[in-house]
């Protein structure tokens, strides 16, 4: 079952080269392909992270970062194999590494890509071998300048991929690479990518007197194992710094003519590269599963630490907001218990203030009753009664008199009086006592008498 192909969202590119790095970014969204910008950093400066970490967003919208092996470090091999499983078929090319492998198998690291072939049933491995030491170095350059890619590839692989091969030829790539020349070279027969190798060179002239030599003996081979029955044309694609002194095919190849093309430029390659990568098209990757696994550690490890930093962030503005609300709040409360400090001491000065208003309204009001029951008393009172005692006690009212024998039905009189007795429209006293009269002690039967009423007041405050 094939693997889903990963939706990209960005990808990132990076060449590492003697005294820069250099860097192109993309837009790698279905909707568009496109360059987003191209940064170069002197060797030693750290390129910008904005531009090649992953963060939490990344998670939505991956990012891919892809970096090149320099091609003097790279070696090519084609074997033809019958088509197959994926996995059965990188089980296979395990078995024939020893035989193809310039170096021990256990210091290589490998990968490889698959081409068709024109026999039906068979296909062909283009198998890329990297001694594991440069790979580690080549990383660690890389991890100075805070850059971990997810792929490593070989990026004029790229070209040799994307080669036309239903046309017979022998296709060279030339290229600088500090102070040599590196030439892929790559036999194309009959629909078929039949060899391909990189080979180091001096820029001299027996730098391509070496490369004439490979290519006799290639040649040779091919016809000893059969593949090579005529001499294809040549395909140079030169860089510009190869243009002169390379441009030349009669130098190592007289026997036939050659084309000449100018090699695509680095952003060029990176656009392949890129949009091979992003298509899913690309399918060898030198990078190592122990390097790959701890990338992955280290950016997972990266997101839970700025993950758990934003949430102490969080908390620790939370925290502040929260004594922030609790200070005001605070002194809203102190604000508060001082107005209402400062209201109920206001109050209580208020109810002592109503309680003396109270006390003295009760006063005038028991002056004025007492007034007017001494008034109501005195003009009922008749002339044969003496008035000799006036007690008011507020809500009652005692009055004490003498009278003589003679006179002594004016007492019934009187009573009847007071009973009657009005205050404006109502009656002054709810009760008046009957009258009590006695005799005053040492008179005899005509003497004096003492006589006196106990009255109740209707109401206070008239």
């Amino acid at each position: 079952m094939s693997k889903r192909k990963k939706k990209w969202h960005e990808c990132n590119v990076a060449q590492a080269g003697e005294s820069a790095i250099h860097l192109w970014q993309f837009h790698a969204s279905e909707r568009r392909f496109a360059l987003k910008s191209e940064i170069t950093e002197t060797k030693g400066n750290p390129l910008s992270k904005k531009a090649v970490h992953k963060t939490w967003r990344n998670l939505i919208q991956p990012k891919l970062n892809i970096a090149w092996l320099p091609e003097n470090q790279a070696f090519l091999r084609t074997l033809p194999m019958p088509e197959c499983e994926a996995e059965e078929l990188r089980q296979m090319l395990e078995f024939q590494l020893e035989k193809v492998s310039p170096l021990p198998v256990g210091q290589i690291v490998w990968s490889y890509e698959i081409l068709p072939a024109a026999e039906e049933g068979q296909i062909t491995a283009l198998v890329i071998v990297a001694e594991a030491a440069a790979i580690e170095t080549h990383l660690e350059e890389l991890e100075s300048a805070g850059y971990q890619p997810d792929r490593l590839e070989v990026s004029w692989c790229h070209q040799l991929l994307t080669l036309d091969l239903s046309a017979d030829q022998l296709w060279i790539r030339l290229g600088k690479q500090g102070e040599s020349v590196v030439a892929l070279s790559a036999w194309v027969l009959n629909q078929t990518l039949r060899h391909a190798a990189i080979a180091r060179l001096p820029d001299t002239e027996e730098g391509r007197q070496s490369l004439a030599k490979q290519l006799e003996q290639t040649a040779w081979t091919g016809e000893m194992e059969g593949w090579l029955s005529r001499l294809p044309p040549i395909n140079l694609c030169l860089s510009p710094e190869c243009a002169g002194q390379w441009g030349d095919s009669s130098q190592f190849w007289p026997a036939s003519p050659a084309q000449t093309q100018a090699a695509p430029s680095p952003r060029g390659l990176a656009i392949l590269s890129a949009r091979r990568a992003v298509r899913g098209e690309s399918q060898a990757d030198l990078l190592p599963e122990a390097r790959r696994t701890r990338y992955r550690q280290q950016h997972t490890d990266r997101m839970w630490m700025k993950g758990i930093g934003a949430a102490i962030l969080l908390y620790v503005f939370g925290v502040i907001v929260y004594l922030a609300v609790l200070e005001w709040t605070r002194r809203e409360s102190d604000q508060l218990q001082a107005q209402a400090r400062t209201t109920a001491l206001t109050y209580t000065n208020v109810l002592k203030l109503q309680a003396k208003v109270e006390v003295l309204q009760e006063q005038m009001d028991l002056k004025f009753s007492a007034l007017e029951c001494l008034r109501v008393v005195s003009e009922r009172l008749p002339a044969e009664l003496t008035l000799s005692d006036f007690n008011f006690t507020g809500k009652a009212l005692t009055i004490h008199g003498t009278v003589s024998a003679a006179d002594s039905d004016k007492v019934a009189e009187y009573h009847r009086a007071l009973v009657d007795a009005q205050s404006g429209e109502s009656r002054l006293f709810r009760f008046v006592s009957a009258p009590n009269t006695r005799l005053l002690p040492g008179q005899g039967a005509a003497g004096n008498f003492r006589w006196d009423f106990e009255c109740e007041l209707e109401r206070t405050g008239l």
